[in-house]
C-alpha cells in the first residue's frame, strides 16, 4: 500500500467517525442553549480534552513545526504561548462562569456598565477575531490537504473549508466539545509516535542538536528568530487567548466554576508540555532535508517523503484531528457570537428562529473564511499581523475590567481605539517594524496608558456589576429556551 493510498483511507474513515458524532448530537440539541451553550453542564475531562484540541491547531501542528524547522527552539513559543494563556485565563476568569455568561462580550459589558460603544465595538472585534482564527485553521487543513493530493492551493482551501463546515455546523458547541475530546486524543497519540520515532531513529536529542545550527539551540531559539520576535509572539498569543471568545464559550459550558478552573490549567499544562514535540518535529525535518521552498512545508514534506504508510496515516489523521478541532471551537464561538450579538446589532432584534440563523452564518463565515485564505501567506506571519490588530486591545480592557475597579468605558473605549491604531502605524512603518519585530508589546502598552489615563479623567462607573448580570439573563431568555428547528 502506497503513503497516499494509506492517507486517504485513513481520512475517509476519520471523516465519517467525525460525522456521524456530529449527526448523532444533531439529533439531541433539545433547545438553542444545547446548541450554543452546551447545556451550561460539560464535565471537566471533556472540556481539558476540548481545550486541548482547540489549542493545537494550525497554527501549532503546520506553523510551529515550520518556526521549529526554520529557528529551532524558536517553534516551542507558539504552543508555550497559548499554554501560559490558557492556564492563566483558567486562574484569573473561570469564576465568571457563576455568572452563567454567554459570550464573552456579556462579561465585557458588566465590566463596564453595559454601555453600548464599549459592547458593540468589542462585538465587533471578537467576531471578526473568530473570523481570522477560522482562516488559520481553514489555511492548515489545505496545506496537508496539498501535500496529500497535489491538488491547487486554491482547490484545497475550499476543499478544507467545506469538510470543516460539515462537521461543526450540525451540533453546535455540544458537537464541537465531543468531537474536540476524540480528535485531541487521536492527536496526543499520534504526535506521540512521531516524536519517539524522530528520536529513536537518529540518535535522540543528541542527534537532532548536532545536525542543526547552534543558534537553533538557544533558549527559545532567541539567537536564530530573535528575542524580541519570540517574546512577541508569546504575548501576543497570552493576549490572544484572553481575548479569545471561544475560550470563554468553553469555560462557560462547564458545569462549574471549579470544573472550568481544573480544565483550563490542565490544558494549559499539556499544551506547553506538546512544545517540545514541536521544536523536535521541526529541527528532525531540517536534519533531513534542510532545502524546502517554504516553512510550512516542513511536516507534510516529512509525512509523504520520510514515515512508511501506516505511520504516515495515523499523522496526517492527526493533523487533521488537530485543525478541526481547533476550526470547530472557532466556529462554534463565532455562531454563538452572531446570533447574541451580530444579528441584534443589525436587525434591532433577535431572530425568530436562532437555530436556523446561526447555521446559516455559520455558512456565511467558512465562505468568507476560505476567501480570505487565498490571499494570505505563511501561517505563523498571518497569525502575528491580525492578533495584535484584533485582540490586543480587548485583551487590555478584560484584564484592566476585571482587576481594576476604577475602569470606565470610556477608558475601555480609547484602548480600543489606541491599541489597533499604534500596531497598523508599527506595521506599515518600516523602520518601526524593524525595531519591534511584532507590535504586539508598543501597542498593549499604549492602550493600557490611554486606559488608565482616560478612565481617571471620566466619571466612576456606577453600574453594579450583578445588576448588569440579571439583565443580560433577562435578554437572553428568548433565544436560551428556544426550541431547534422543526420543533
Amino acid at each position: 500500500m502506497t503513503t497516499q493510498t494509506a492517507i486517504i483511507i485513513g481520512l475517509l474513515l476519520y471523516g465519517l467517525l467525525m460525522l456521524g458524532v456530529s449527526i448523532f448530537f444533531m439529533l439531541r440539541v433539545k433547545k438553542a442553549t444545547d446548541y450554543l451553550v452546551a447545556g451550561r453542564g460539560l464535565p471537566a475531562f471533556i472540556l481539558a480534552g476540548t481545550i486541548v484540541g482547540t489549542c493545537i491547531g494550525t497554527g501549532v501542528v503546520i506553523g510551529a513545526s515550520g518556526l521549529s524547522y526554520q529557528h529551532g527552539w524558536a517553534g516551542c513559543a507558539y504552543p508555550i504561548g497559548l499554554g501560559f494563556g490558557t492556564l492563566i485565563t483558567g486562574i484569573m476568569f473561570a469564576v465568571m462562569r457563576r455568572y452563567q455568561f454567554m459570550t464573552l462580550a456579556e462579561e465585557i459589558a458588566c465590566y463596564y456598565g453595559n454601555h453600548r460603544i464599549v459592547v458593540e465595538f468589542s462585538n465587533i472585534g471578537l467576531f471578526l477575531s473568530q473570523l481570522c482564527w477560522l482562516t488559520v485553521q481553514i489555511m492548515g487543513g489545505a496545506a496537508v490537504l496539498g501535500a496529500v493530493t497535489g491538488l491547487p492551493r486554491e482547490m484545497c482551501m475550499v476543499i478544507a473549508g467545506a469538510v470543516t463546515a460539515v462537521i461543526s455546523i450540525p451540533g453546535g458547541l455540544k458537537t464541537v466539545v465531543y468531537t474536540d475530546f476524540l480528535q485531541a486524543g487521536i492527536l496526543l497519540v499520534g504526535f506521540g509516535l512521531l516524536f519517539y520515532s524522530a528520536l529513536s531513529h537518529h540518535g535522540g536529542f543528541a542527534g537532532i542538536e548536532q545536525a542543526v545550527p547552534p543558534a537553533y539551540l538557544s533558549i527559545l531559539g532567541t539567537e536564530s528568530y530573535g528575542t524580541w520576535k519570540v517574546f512577541g509572539l508569546m504575548i501576543a498569543l497570552i493576549l490572544g487567548v484572553i481575548a479569545d471568545p471561544g475560550r470563554r464559550l468553553t469555560m462557560f459550558s462547564a458545569h462549574s466554576a471549579r470544573g472550568a478552573r481544573g480544565a483550563m490549567v490542565t490544558a494549559g499544562i499539556i499544551v506547553m508540555a506538546f512544545s517540545v514535540i514541536v521544536g523536535v518535529v521541526g529541527m528532525y525535518t531540517y536534519r533531513l532535508n534542510p532545502n524546502l521552498p517554504a516553512a510550512d512545508q516542513a511536516l507534510p514534506w516529512l509525512v509523504m517523503n520520510v514515515l512508511p504508510p501506516w505511520l504516515a496515516a495515523v499523522i496526517v489523521v492527526s493533523i487533521a484531528s488537530a485543525v478541526f478541532s481547533s476550526a470547530n471551537g472557532n466556529a462554534a464561538a463565532a455562531g454563538t457570537f452572531f446570533v447574541r450579538h451580530i444579528f441584534p446589532l443589525a436587525t434591532g432584534r433577535f431572530p425568530k428562529n436562532p437555530l436556523k440563523a446561526v447555521r446559516r452564518a455559520l455558512a456565511a463565515a467558512f465562505v468568507i473564511a476560505t476567501c480570505i485564505g487565498f490571499y494570505t501567506g505563511d501561517i505563523v506571519n498571518f497569525v502575528a499581523k491580525f492578533l495584535p490588530v484584533t485582540m490586543s486591545g480587548l485583551a487590555v480592557i478584560i484584564l484592566v475590567g476585571r482587576f481594576w475597579k476604577r475602569a470606565t468605558w470610556q477608558g475601555a473605549l480609547a484602548a480600543l481605539i489606541v491599541t489597533p491604531v499604534v500596531s497598523l502605524v508599527i506595521m506599515f512603518m518600516p523602520t518601526q517594524g524593524a525595531f519591534w519585530s511584532n507590535p504586539v508589546i508598543p501597542a498593549s502598552l499604549a492602550g493600557l496608558v490611554a486606559h488608565i489615563i482616560a478612565s481617571l479623567s471620566t466619571p466612576r462607573n456606577t453600574h453594579a456589576f450583578d445588576d448588569i448580570v440579571r439583565q443580560m439573563h433577562q435578554v437572553r431568555e428568548s433565544i436560551e429556551n428556544a426550541p431547534p428547528e422543526g420543533h
